[in-house]
């Protein structure tokens, strides 16, 4: 997953669960101006720590796969949503 993409899904998951980035900023210590990047694809480069405490907040985890290996049946279910 490149980075654009995994903002891309932080977001969805930060408006899923009804929380704003400035609710985001507080709980977790990542400023506002950084989550809004991150979100919307205009940083190169972010710690692993700061988007690790995001996903904590929102109630998922980093995971490693095997690149381009077929999906799991889980996967594909949970791109339907």
């Amino acid at each position: 997953m490149l980075l654009k993409e995994l903002g891309k899904q932080i977001k969805i998951l930060r408006k899923e669960n009804k929380y704003s980035q400035q609710d985001i900023e507080q709980y977790s210590g990542v400023n506002k101006r950084t989550i809004s990047k991150i979100e919307n694809g205009f940083i190169d480069e972010v710690g692993i720590k700061k988007v690790d405490k995001i996903l904590d907040l929102l109630g998922y985890e980093l995971n490693i796969r095997l690149k381009n290996r077929p999906k799991t049946l889980e996967e594909l279910q949970d791109e339907r949503k």
